[in-house]
């Protein structure tokens, strides 16, 4: 028997519900650059006729991409494209605390901007093919809290997507990089993913942190994603163990 479709191409007996497909194709528009952080999405209305689905399909859709904060709701208003403003990631990312239980909210010093090709092991990260030499940029950096250096920063960004990136934007970031990668590049991170490492302090890592080399640090690792999954930054921060520790909390009763 022949697939059913709508006129926008949804399938309407294929194995995923009408409303993730609409929400795979919204997902698809913004990937497209169709409409940019901060911008009105259509009506859903209007997205119900382009989809060819029920306005209840729509909303069930958007409900999805507004619950991962990929989309904002404003009542009254309408739908609107998530932006990062120039505060929230300084807070919303933050999970490292000192001895006494302090969250850290550092801010950041370049120390260099550099271009090269992607190492075996960045291009892995990034998704690149791993014999590519693809360009990259990388940033050197150091969290500083109340004049203190608290942590190393290395950030590797894929060249292609960051083009128009300039210390001078890095630097003019301080609560917020990942506003500026939005405001320069069009580049809108939506999720990030940490994993966190005991490992023992490299030479410079100690010079930098004026620990001993092989003393214990925690090894932070990210991966910032847009959309559909493509990754577009990976950095890594790396903090005196013995001094502060990493505490997430979620939930509650």
């Amino acid at each position: 028997m022949p697939q059913k479709n709508t006129p926008a191409g949804l399938d309407v007996s294929g194995p995923d519900p009408l409303y993730k497909q609409v929400e795979q194709r919204i997902l698809q528009c913004l990937a497209d650059g169709e409409w940019k952080p901060g911008e009105q999405l259509p009506t859903e209305s209007q997205l119900a006729e382009r989809f060819g689905v029920a306005v209840f399909t729509i909303r069930a859709g958007i409900g999805e991409l507004a619950a991962s904060n990929i989309l904002v709701r404003k009542q009254g208003k309408g739908t609107f494209v998530a932006r990062h403003s120039r505060l929230r990631q300084r807070y919303q990312f933050s999970h490292i605390h000192d001895a006494a239980g302090r969250q850290i909210l550092p801010g950041r010093e370049l120390l260099s901007f550099t271009k090269g090709t992607a190492t075996a092991a960045e291009a892995a990260r990034l998704g690149f093919p791993p014999d590519a030499r693809t360009p990259v940029i990388r940033l050197a950096m150091i969290s500083v809290d109340e004049g203190k250096t608290v942590a190393t920063l290395d950030i590797v960004l894929p060249a292609r997507l960051f083009g128009s990136l300039t210390a001078a934007a890095v630097r003019n970031a301080q609560e917020n990089l990942y506003a500026a990668y939005q405001d320069e590049c069009g580049v809108n991170v939506i999720r990030v993913e940490e994993h966190i490492h005991a490992a023992l302090a490299s030479a410079a890592e100690a010079k930098t942190l004026k620990i001993r080399t092989g003393s214990p640090v925690l090894r932070v690792e990210r991966m910032a994603y847009t959309y559909r999954g493509l990754p577009v930054e990976f950095r890594t921060r790396v903090f005196d163990a013995t001094q502060y520790h990493y505490r997430t909390v979620e939930g509650g009763i």
